[in-house]
């Protein structure tokens, strides 16, 4: 394999490692949540039992064994339901982001192996032909066994290439080569937009609360009052007030960042690999056009030994356009994710 499939391999890898790490993520993000909310949903049990002191205007004035007070109830908190619904919403946001994150990253390997795939797939027909000629040849005597075995062995080698490729393609998590990595870039930042307004709502959360207490308590001995009550409070925290400026900036901010910054989606790795991957598309470019020329040079020889030789140099440019529409291909995605453009050869063979 050469060092084209090689990185495709690699890539491969990469981006199904990402797919199952992002479910894995979203498993442990969804399953932290529910831990987290598990306490703040559900109700809340209070008791106490002890000597409680009687001030002097106490119906019972003295020190004795009806101060013995027992309280048994329940609490619960509306607030609290609220902070763990929220609590949820905002770890199915994190996954949505995470996933999201995960499709940016397959994206551009997806797209090269594709226009890989597709050079690779055009030239399968003439390899078949090639091969044709070549038994045509040996059976006609103009060509040795040895001839028509390195011919096969170049056709079975660019059948093994296309294979690969395809093979490694749907190793990646679904879409296709055409898929759009603006939109995929699009749901990374609206998930993160969404984790970003759950933040929001969970830090509002805290500075309000609704409750309802119910139950029981009683004196030991000597008090004929109903021991039963039911008591709703309410509170709220003025600093709400301003903390939703703060929380509007805050949402700003981080929209700057992961638009403008390094983050997540666009590393300083992956700034080094866009600029590794343009140069060598540059190079396999380059390579390319020159026995493309070669190519037209030999067609305007002729002869049997021209011809010949036009073949090996055809499986060469095959192999050599192959990599460079999967390095241009990369590149350019990769300079989506960065926010640039990269141009290729754009003539298909």
């Amino acid at each position: 394999m050469n060092p084209a499939g090689y990185l495709a391999a690699i890539l491969a890898v990469t981006a199904t490692a990402s797919a199952a790490r992002g479910d894995a993520y979203c498993d442990h993000a969804r399953s932290v949540a529910a831990a987290q909310s598990a306490t703040l949903v559900s109700p809340e049990l209070f008791t106490s039992f002890g000597y409680v002191e009687q001030p002097a205007a106490a119906a019972i004035p003295s020190t004795t064994s009806d101060d013995l007070r027992f309280t048994l109830g329940v609490k619960y908190s509306l607030g609290n339901l609220y902070e763990g619904a929220v609590t949820r919403q905002r770890a199915g946001a994190d996954c949505r982001r995470q996933r999201a994150l995960s499709q940016v990253q397959a994206v551009p390997a997806r797209r090269a192996l594709a226009a890989r795939a597709k050079v690779l797939d055009a030239a399968m027909d003439e390899a078949t032909k090639l091969l044709d000629e070549a038994d045509d040849d040996m059976r006609a005597r103009r060509a040795t066994a040895q001839e028509v075995m390195a011919t096969r062995l170049r056709v079975e080698q660019l059948r093994s290439l296309t294979a690969a490729t395809h093979k490694e393609l749907d190793t990646l998590p679904g879409g296709d080569g055409d898929e759009s990595l603006a939109g995929a870039l699009g749901a990374y930042y609206t998930a993160d937009a969404d984790v970003e307004k759950h933040d929001a709502r969970l830090r509002g959360a805290q500075a309000w609360d609704l409750s309802v207490r119910v139950g029981y308590d009683k004196f030991l001995d000597g008090d004929d009052q109903s021991p039963y009550f039911a008591v709703v409070q309410a509170s709220f925290n003025l600093g709400w007030l301003m903390q939703q400026p703060a929380n509007k900036r805050a949402a700003v901010a981080r929209r700057r960042m992961v638009r403008e910054e390094p983050n997540a989606a666009a590393t300083p790795a992956v700034r080094a690999l866009f600029e590794s991957e343009t140069q060598r598309a540059k190079e396999a470019g380059a390579l390319a056009s020159e026995l493309e020329r070669q190519l037209e040079a030999l067609r305007r020889i002729g002869g049997d030994d021209s011809r010949r030789f036009r073949q090996t140099v055809w499986f060469e440019w095959v192999e050599a356009e192959a990599e460079h529409a999967y390095l241009a291909a990369h590149a350019a995605s990769l300079g989506e994710v960065l926010g640039g453009d990269v141009g290729g050869r754009g003539k298909e063979k």
